[in-house]
């Protein structure tokens, strides 16, 4: 349960999250053969997961 523990920080969450955001924006953005309009529509996604995440997690943490 040492990872649930670490999880209890709000800086490993806010870091996960921006491991997420970074790793997804370049997946699908930057190494992505996308069209404007989805390039637009995925990053839209993905700036709202990365605040999802870190909300997500604290409620793993909690319960």
């Amino acid at each position: 349960m040492n990872a649930v523990r670490l999880l209890a920080n709000p800086a490993v969450r806010w870091a996960i999250a921006f491991l997420y955001l970074g790793t997804s924006l370049t997946l699908l953005v930057g190494l992505g053969d996308l069209p404007r309009a989805d390039q637009i529509a995925v990053t839209i996604a993905c700036v709202i997961g990365f605040f999802v995440v870190p909300i997500a997690l604290k409620g793993y943490v909690d319960s």
